[in-house]
């Protein structure tokens, strides 16, 4: 995938402070996840959900500027890709793809102003993130 633009990231910033003004929306993101990886699920067994809300909400947003500080090392993503690595949580990267199928679809329902480039956008914009935690597992 090519490099994210800044009219791309701002989009995908955009569409996210309207998604979290949508009641629901990490309860909806899990509802996607677990339904497109229902092998997933299990792995939330003993999980506080709302502690993991947070989590999620800490971590998207560190997706949607991580593509400004990606050459750092460490970086805004280091302690989240280190947790998720075969290290400590040992969350397999092929859940990745289904985890940002799972995010798009949960934007398509919750943003208003949704439309293909709002996807577009959301795709570019966490690409790098994605790409970069699957290389810590």
């Amino acid at each position: 995938m090519s490099d994210v633009t800044d009219g791309q990231m701002d989009a995908a910033r955009a569409s996210y402070d309207r998604c979290c003004k949508q009641a629901g929306f990490p309860e909806g993101f899990y509802e996607h996840f677990f339904r497109l990886s229902p092998q997933a699920e299990p792995l939330f067994a003993q999980t506080d959900f709302d502690k993991q809300v947070k989590l999620l909400r800490h971590a998207l947003g560190s997706l949607l500027i991580f593509p400004k500080y990606r050459d750092q090392e460490p970086n805004l993503l280091t302690r989240v890709a280190e947790r998720h690595s075969r290290q400590e949580l040992d969350v397999d990267p092929s859940y990745y793809s289904v985890w940002v199928d799972a995010l798009v679809a949960t934007v398509q329902e919750r943003d208003p102003e949704f439309t293909p480039a709002v996807e577009e956008a959301w795709r570019a914009t966490v690409a790098a993130g994605v790409a970069y935690m699957q290389s810590k597992y």
